[in-house]
């Protein structure tokens, strides 16, 4: 029976796997899920967690891209010729593509085994989703988010994109928050740009009711008045 960490570099992930290492628990290997939407700063975060612990993480990577899928045409069907866009906000394509399909794959080659589950102990609706082979140690040993956020402070170990994010996600995630994609345009401007492409080729709105240009003429508005009450 192996023992695998699902390691998203996030705070409650990073939390059991420093914990699970402190307490001589077996871990087999560490695994990351690489859509290649991550912020610029995850890289560098999972090196410094590498050299904490001594040994690497395994990077696991999709077989096609996200722009592969993105601008991929659809072949039957109503939407014939037409290019995938945006995922839907109700079963979206790029979680299943880019992270449960790679990770499934990844872990047929391990036979049987156990894999530990970042869910803290204030996420009970996750606990339950739970699989079979999954285990939430966090959950079971009642630790919250709160507590994993000030175990890592005090260990210089949290991902400084806590700083600037709440929760952690793909920089183009159309679950985003309002003042996450503030922050998207202001700190990341290439990538704002990029995502403002995408908005163009897309034929499905990032959002529901909103495109991403929607979000831009906001946000331009809101600046235009910043500047008049300065």
């Amino acid at each position: 029976m192996k023992h695998i960490v699902s390691y998203s570099g996030g705070k409650d992930s990073t939390a059991m796997l420093l914990m699970m290492i402190e307490k001589n628990m077996p871990i087999d290997d560490i695994v990351f899920a690489d859509t290649g939407l991550e912020f610029p700063e995850m890289y560098p975060y999972l090196e410094k967690v590498e050299k904490y612990i001594g040994r690497e993480i395994t990077r696991i990577k999709p077989l096609l891209t996200y722009e592969d899928y993105f601008y991929r045409r659809y072949k039957r069907g109503g939407k014939i010729g037409k290019t995938y866009g945006f995922p839907c906000m109700n079963g979206a394509w790029c979680n299943s593509h880019l992270k449960v399909y790679p990770l499934r794959k990844y872990e047929k080659t391990l036979g049987k085994h156990i894999s530990y589950i970042g869910y803290a102990a204030d996420e009970p609706k996750r606990y339950k989703r739970l699989k079979e082979y999954q285990k939430a140690l966090l959950y079971e040993w009642g630790i919250t988010e709160n507590q994993c956020l000030k175990y890592l402070e005090e260990k210089n170990l949290l991902n400084p994109l806590y700083k600037k994010f709440r929760r952690l996600g793909c920089w183009c995630c159309h679950n985003q928050s309002k003042s996450d994609l503030r922050i998207l345009r202001k700190d990341y401007p290439d990538l704002w740009e990029k995502l403002l492409q995408y908005d163009k080729d897309s034929p499905v709105k990032f959002k529901i009711n909103k495109t991403v240009h929607d979000f831009k003429e906001e946000f331009d508005m809101e600046d235009k008045q910043a500047t008049i009450f300065d």
